[in-house]
């Protein structure tokens, strides 16, 4: 299994989540991931990525499997109650069909280059 974080947020728009500051992050925590630029932001809008952080979970096909959060509190994780990336981790790979394959991303939008710091596509309410 490999885990790729990717930064699509735009410098212009919200210089403390540029791809420096995030790469900083990433070696304060040791994630254990190899973390990629997405400079472009077609990569965010080809899978139509809306929070930072935004998962997408794909079998060994390279099927879509599961998007959406990690757990459902993330600011306090001692309050947690689902950790719905855990859950379609493990389902994947103990062979099962992944039970909740879609949950609303919960973490701060991405920056668009070009947008307010705070506007989010309109397809982001259609969520379900």
């Amino acid at each position: 299994m490999k885990f790729v974080g990717i930064n699509a947020n735009s410098k212009n728009t919200y210089a403390e989540d540029d791809f420096e500051h995030m790469v900083a992050r990433m070696k304060e925590h040791a994630f254990p991931w190899v973390y990629l630029r997405d400079e472009s932001q077609d990569v965010a809008r080809a899978y139509g990525a809306l929070r930072t952080p935004h998962f997408f979970v794909f079998d060994r096909a390279r099927k879509l499997v599961y998007t959406g959060r990690g757990v459902d509190n993330p600011r306090n994780t001692a309050e947690m109650t689902v950790n719905d990336l855990e859950r379609a981790l493990t389902e994947i790979t103990d062979d099962k069909p992944v039970s909740v394959p879609r949950t609303n991303p919960i973490g701060c939008n991405v920056k668009w280059d070009g947008q307010d710091a705070h506007w989010m596509p309109p397809e982001a309410c259609d969520l379900v």
